[in-house]
């Protein structure tokens, strides 16, 4: 038989890990979320024809972000093209037509930026999207 007073302690024990349980699943469903959104077309072109790059991005946590489009021709350093606005807990979302001038492969991404976590007015490369290829003939 157990007693009174063990049955307490082990229900108290129990409630305290499913407490313990649940702040751990809330601390790690609290993690901030980036949502974006970006293409590039045509995926083929000839040289001295226009590329229609365009998408967004925000990260939910409150602070000053700015969207920007990137490009680079085949491994070249990234160069970018436009960036939005910008906001408090919205990177924004930025269009532009891009002149492919030279043969071989355009590359594009999107890269949202944030402000400095230590207060500074730098932005600094927070995410960046997957790579879009645009194929120059």
């Amino acid at each position: 038989m157990i007693s009174t007073v063990h049955r307490h302690t082990v229900r108290a024990a129990v409630v305290a890990a499913v407490g313990l349980s649940a702040l751990g699943l809330g601390a790690t469903a609290a993690s901030a979320k980036i949502s974006y959104d970006f293409a590039a077309s045509p995926h083929t072109v000839k040289a001295g024809a226009r590329v229609h790059v365009k998408g967004d991005a925000a990260n939910d946590e409150d602070r000053f972000q700015r969207f920007c489009i990137q490009q680079r021709p085949g491994k070249g350093p990234w160069h970018t093209v436009k960036c939005a606005r910008g906001g408090i807990g919205l990177g924004g979302s930025a269009d532009v037509w891009v002149t492919a001038r030279q043969r071989g492969t355009l590359q594009f991404r999107g890269a949202l930026y944030e402000k400095d976590l230590h207060g500074k007015h730098d932005l600094v490369l927070r995410w960046v999207t997957p790579t879009v290829n645009v194929k120059v003939r």
